[in-house]
């Protein structure tokens, strides 16, 4: 008993660590959960992806409640975006979750089969890191424009490339839990020239759907730690607030490059030490 509460109290500590980068930056949970439900807790890659999307799941609730109710959440494009999104989405986590179930946990090529998903995973992490980096010295030169909401022409062929990029980050959120905010919010911006409050409330709206989705799949092959995941969604809870009240008193440009730097080390880590 005494090594379960140990370890409840330091997944509520991490979990408002990574609530509290939230916070601080907007930045840092997605592709901080997973080295620290790999390297921390010693979670199985597997598993480790399918705790992250139920506890994305869970961060999300909130926070697609609040931007619905400032109607910054742009449904036709979501829906653009989703019809590439969720079919790829269920495709790669059954593939994922059912490849999983028919190894041997005890056999050499289960070993094979999560050495693999972590080196994986590990490169989405780097590489989304220096994504994050390439986003914040760019950004300024590629803010948004902040117009009326109906002002944007959608046309033909930017439906087309949103569903078939919507395809690819789909498959990739599937397998490795990373990429709902990177991925999406450059995406929003750069196809379809969104504000940045639609283009938030959208994204977090998008990732909800597919974390929903990808979670039923994952806990439906036991490839889920739904203590871990709501335990470690609490502890965000509590630190995103904390987050919110700290960026008020440190330089967002100094939060962000501080979070990159975690980001880029713990991916760097996870190969390394694969």
């Amino acid at each position: 008993m005494e090594v379960d509460f140990l370890t409840t109290i330091v997944q509520l500590m991490a979990g408002a660590f990574i609530g509290a980068c939230i916070g601080m930056t907007g930045i840092g949970g997605g592709v901080l959960i997973l080295p620290v439900l790999t390297i921390w807790f010693g979670l199985p890659p597997s598993v480790a992806v399918g705790t992250a999307h139920f506890y994305s799941f869970l961060c999300k609730l909130p926070a697609v409640f609040f931007h619905f109710r400032q109607g910054t959440i742009r449904f036709l494009i979501s829906a653009y975006f989703l019809m590439g999104a969720i079919p790829m989405n269920v495709i790669v986590a059954i593939y994922l979750t059912g490849y999983a179930e028919t190894i041997n946990p005890t056999s050499q090529e289960w070993l094979k089969f999560q050495e693999a998903l972590r080196i994986f995973i590990a490169a989405i992490v780097t590489l989304s890191g220096g994504f994050l980096l390439w986003h914040v010295i760019f950004k300024q030169k590629n803010n948004p424009i902040k117009g009326d909401k109906n002002s944007i022409p959608i046309t033909g062929n930017k439906i087309t490339i949103v569903i078939l990029l919507g395809g690819i980050i789909g498959g990739l959120i599937a397998a490795t839990s990373v990429g709902s905010g990177i991925l999406i919010v450059p995406l929003l911006i750069i196809i379809l020239g969104l504000a940045a409050v639609d283009t938030v409330g959208s994204s977090i709206f998008i990732a909800l759907l597919l974390t929903s989705t990808s979670s039923i799949i994952y806990a439906g092959s036991n490839q889920l730690d739904l203590t871990t995941a709501i335990t470690m969604a609490a502890g965000s809870f509590l630190g995103v607030p904390i987050g919110v009240r700290m960026s008020k008193k440190i330089p967002e440009h100094f939060l962000q490059i501080t979070i990159i730097t975690l980001v880029l080390a713990a991916g760097l880590f996870m190969l390394v030490d694969v």
